[in-house]
């Protein structure tokens, strides 16, 4: 049984109202789904499933990672989620594995099988299943297996010492039943008859000897149909007092085994039903963090085109109407739900569960993580180191800059953002991880690639990286760029002045935070550089300047290549031309979105930090000294947005620095004899305090 887990995730309130819903047994049994809950790294798949496992932890239930130990065959993961599912439980009729245990000791214990002699044959089988029986090591187990089982679940971390795993799993799944009951229940299912059931454990025997790949196959072919086949012998005769399925959770099936199980799984489960109907009682849960790994209905779009679900929409009933009929493939079992990142409540219920939060520093974690439960739980982490040193905004504007460790060797002190970076991009290759880098300019990833970031690499590298971000969940819609993302209120509402139906996909804004940090950082003339990354871009752009997109994409580059004036004059002119007052803010906030080298000047030894809004007349003093003369409110405004952009600026989210100059320079833009002075108030309002 999984112990209790220390604190509740956030966000499953839709996983586990799918897992009570599937857990659900009906009267004569139905078809269960393989769920896959998809997460990129650090989303959280593995508390959930520890979570789920805590949930069903009074009845049936095993729990197997399949990154945790050498690669094992599918039928020794059977053997590990059989021992799990054997635990009994009170009131409960314990499941009992004979078939697969006649199986496991035809293929593992030392028996030499006469295929010439039916009689003799049947003697070895009876003799081995009886030494297997009352072996020293089996009954040695008996006094320990209630409290070694009721503590170590996961068999498959923390084998228990000194027993062979067959002699446990028939010591534990039959310790009550005579040999005969189990001999008879295990041969009525390898054959129709005495003979042919010795014929065929004879088979397997010679079988198991093989090292050849099919015959192999064949042997875990046939000890996970014993598995499910005992499951479903399970159902049937104790099913008037069963109000819950079995339930296997295994953990990153990313690794081939994790695969190789499953697919196995499905082809014998879809071969049972297809002969009498009857469907096993086992509901299957998997965690994926790369979506090539999760076979389902196709859906172009989509993280490597799966048709997924969130977890607000999945239920069994959405499963069980997007069954194909007739289903031409098995990808039909598999039901793909993708965890999403954490709320801003969510994220206070997280904070609230290590000590109580800063004053306005959930916002900020919220805002730099976009939700990410690793990163989050990491930012917090640092924010209250800096908070118990007595640090405030100044700090508080620098934490991507503060040391944290990271989980797993070697742990040394790392800052947030480089820890980030190590964690998040594990499984990229360090070309990939470099060419990332590189990429994180490109406002769409697809512009990165199209523009020819990727040819200072290798073939692997530019074959590879988009596709392996776009598998790894990396990539997402673009975040509307309007007030709420500068501290304001309203987001989405200038989405409709977008020209094109489909949004290029972007970079997860954490992620690409801390790139942009490490890009940031590169010396001028790398092949990785801020300033040859941004002006390949942007020449990229305006090669295709015909389409509006690529225009403001353009515009998007020059700004984060400090070109200020030129970012104005482009705004001013716009400021006329445009039919609407929303067209040109959603201009504006698409071009001001652009990333900024040095959004937080370091702190100096003994040198007070300038607030935000200071640093606006700073920079726009220094970056746009012309604009700034001449049209002054929209330099300062578009400056104002620009650091905004950037969440380090506005710490204090309940009253962000900024607001003030933001709707002060509205205010004076609604003043100008050409402006729609209606949707610039408006717009001002929008970042003007409420009681």
């Amino acid at each position: 049984m999984l112990p209790m887990p220390e604190e509740r995730p956030q966000g499953v309130n839709g996983v586990v109202r799918l897992f009570s819903e599937c857990r659900a047994r009906a009267p004569g049994g139905r078809e269960l789904p393989v769920v896959a809950l998809l997460g990129r790294r650090g989303g959280g798949k593995t508390t959930t499933l520890r979570w789920l496992g805590y949930l069903a932890s009074n009845r049936p239930n095993a729990f197997y990672d399949f990154a945790s130990a050498p690669a094992k065959r599918p039928h020794e993961v059977a053997t590990r989620l059989a021992l799990g599912l054997s635990y009994r439980f009170p009131r409960q009729p314990p499941v009992q594995f004979p078939r697969l245990a006649l199986g496991l000791l035809v293929t593992r214990l030392q028996l030499s099988l006469d295929d010439a002699d039916t009689r003799k044959a049947r003697a070895e089988l009876k003799r081995g299943l009886r030494q297997a029986r009352s072996s020293p090591e089996a009954r040695e187990a008996v006094g320990e297996a209630g409290e070694v089982l009721g503590v170590l679940q996961d068999l498959n971390l923390v084998p228990l010492p000194g027993i062979n795993l067959v002699l446990r799993l028939v010591q534990f799944s039959l310790p009550r039943l005579p040999v005969t009951m189990m001999w008879r229940a295990g041969l009525t299912w390898y054959g129709d008859t005495p003979h042919r059931t010795v014929d065929a454990l004879v088979a397997l025997n010679q079988l198991a000897k093989s090292d050849e790949p099919e015959k192999k196959a064949q042997v875990d072919r046939q000890l996970c149909g014993a598995f499910l086949e005992d499951l479903r012998a399970h159902d049937a005769r104790h099913g008037q007092s069963l109000d819950k399925v079995c339930v296997a959770l295994l953990d990153n099936i990313d690794v081939p085994q994790g695969r190789e199980f499953l697919d196995l799984l499905v082809r014998i489960r879809d071969a049972n039903a297809a002969a009498d109907g009857v469907h096993d009682p086992l509901l299957v849960v998997a965690t994926a963090a790369n979506a090539r790994a999760v076979p389902g209905p196709y859906a172009p779009g989509l993280p490597a085109e799966l048709r997924v679900r969130t977890p607000e929409q999945a239920s069994y009933a959405d499963w069980e109407r997007s069954i194909p009929r007739p289903a031409s493939t098995t990808r039909w079992h598999w039901y793909p739900v993708l965890l999403r990142d954490l709320t801003e409540p969510e994220i206070m219920v997280l904070a609230e569960q290590l000590a109580p939060p800063p004053v306005h520093t959930t916002p900020l974690v919220h805002r730099l993580s976009y939700g990410h439960p690793w990163s989050a739980r990491t930012l917090l982490d640092a924010v209250y180191a800096i908070v118990e040193r007595g640090g405030g905004a100044p700090e508080l504007r620098q934490v991507l800059r503060t040391l944290t460790s990271v989980p797993g060797p070697p742990e040394v002190p790392r800052t947030v953002d480089e820890a980030a970076r190590r964690y998040l991009l594990r499984d990229l290759s360090p070309s990939q991880q470099s060419a990332l880098v590189a990429c994180s300019a490109a406002r769409a990833f697809e512009s990165a690639v199209d523009a020819g970031l990727l040819e200072a690499y290798d073939q692997h590298t530019k074959d590879s990286l988009h596709r392996d971000i776009d598998a790894l969940l990396w990539l997402i819609p673009p975040v509307p760029e309007d007030a709420g993302t500068r501290g304001g209120r309203g987001s989405g509402y200038l989405e409709y002045c977008r020209e094109e139906n489909r949004p290029p996909s972007t970079l997860q804004p954490w992620l690409r935070l801390v790139l942009l940090q490490a890009l940031a950082a590169q010396p001028a003339g790398d092949r990785a550089s801020w300033e040859s990354a941004h002006q390949t871009l942007r020449a990229w752009h305006q090669g295709r300047e015909g389409a509006r997109r690529h225009r403001l994409d353009a515009q998007y580059h020059s700004l984060a290549l400090n070109e200020l004036d030129g970012t104005v004059a482009y705004l001013h002119d716009r400021f006329t031309d445009l039919p609407t007052t929303d067209q040109w803010l959603y201009e504006l906030y698409t071009i001001t979105a652009a990333p900024m080298r040095v959004p937080v000047v370091p702190l100096g030894p003994g040198e007070p930090q300038s607030s935000p809004s200071d640093r606006v007349r700073e920079l726009a003093g220094q970056l746009g000294p012309t604009s700034l003369t001449e049209n002054w409110s929209l330099t300062m405004l578009v400056t104002a947005l620009w650091l905004a952009a950037d969440p380090r600026n506005r710490v204090a989210n309940a009253a962000p620095e900024l607001n003030s100059t933001i709707a002060a320079m509205f205010h004076r833009l609604a003043a100008l004899p050409s402006s729609s002075a209606a949707g610039l108030l408006r717009e001002a309002g929008r970042y003007e305090p409420r009681p």
